[in-house]
C-alpha cells in the first residue's frame, strides 16, 4: 500500500507540475501578447507623424534644387541671407525626422506577424535611410558651393556678405540604417 501511495504522489506532482509550467507558460504567453499589441499600436501611431515630417524635408529637398537650378555665384552672393535662413531650415526639419523616429527606431527593431505593422516598420527604415542620407548628400553639395563661393569673395576682396556651411543632423556620414548593405539616398561618387 505504501508503494501505490508514493506511486499516486508522484503521479500528481508531476501533473502538478505540469499544470503549473503550462499555466506559467499561457500567462507569460498573454503578457507577451500584451506588450506586442503596445508596441504595435506605438508603431501605428508614430508612423504617419514620421511620415509627414518626411513629406516635409522632401518639400524642401525640392525647393533646394529648384532654387540650387539657377544658381551663380553672383545670385549666391545677393542672396545670402536667404541661403543661410534656407539651410538652417533644412536642418531644422531633418532634426524633425530624427524626432517622429525615435519611437519607431525602438518599436521596430521587433520583428511582427502583423502585415500592416510590418510594413510599416520596413518603409520607416527606408525612408529613415534615404532622407538622413538625401541630406547628408545636399550638405555636402551645398558646402562645395559654398567653398566656391568664399574662393569668389576672397578674391573680391571679401566685400560680399558671409554664407554659412550648412551643418550635418545626427549623422555626418552615410548609413545604412535597414542594412542591406546598400547606402539608399548616398550621392553616386
Amino acid at each position: 500500500m505504501k508503494k501505490g501511495l508514493i506511486v499516486i504522489l508522484i503521479v500528481i506532482l508531476i501533473i502538478g507540475g505540469i499544470f503549473t509550467f503550462a499555466w506559467i507558460w499561457f500567462d507569460g504567453l498573454k503578457d507577451d501578447s500584451a506588450f506586442t499589441k503596445v508596441k504595435m499600436d506605438e508603431v501605428l501611431e508614430a508612423y504617419p507623424k514620421f511620415n509627414k515630417e518626411v513629406d516635409n524635408f522632401s518639400a524642401l529637398r525640392n525647393q533646394l534644387y529648384e532654387y540650387k537650378d539657377g544658381l551663380y555665384l553672383e545670385t549666391f552672393r545677393d542672396n545670402a541671407d536667404a541661403w543661410n535662413n534656407f539651410m538652417n531650415d533644412y536642418k531644422n526639419e531633418i532634426m524633425k525626422v530624427e524626432n517622429e523616429a525615435e519611437i519607431l527606431k525602438k518599436n521596430c527593431e521587433l520583428e511582427y506577424g502583423d502585415v500592416n505593422v510590418r510594413s510599416k516598420c520596413t518603409r520607416f527604415k527606408a525612408d529613415y535611410e534615404a532622407a538622413q542620407n538625401y541630406y547628408i548628400s545636399d550638405v555636402n553639395m551645398y558646402n562645395e558651393m559654398v567653398k566656391d563661393y568664399e574662393k569668389y569673395n576672397a578674391e573680391n576682396g571679401n566685400k560680399f556678405k558671409v554664407i554659412n556651411r550648412a551643418s550635418y543632423g545626427k549623422y555626418d556620414d552615410y548609413i545604412d540604417y535597414d542594412e542591406d548593405g546598400k547606402f539608399f539616398g548616398k550621392e553616386v561618387d
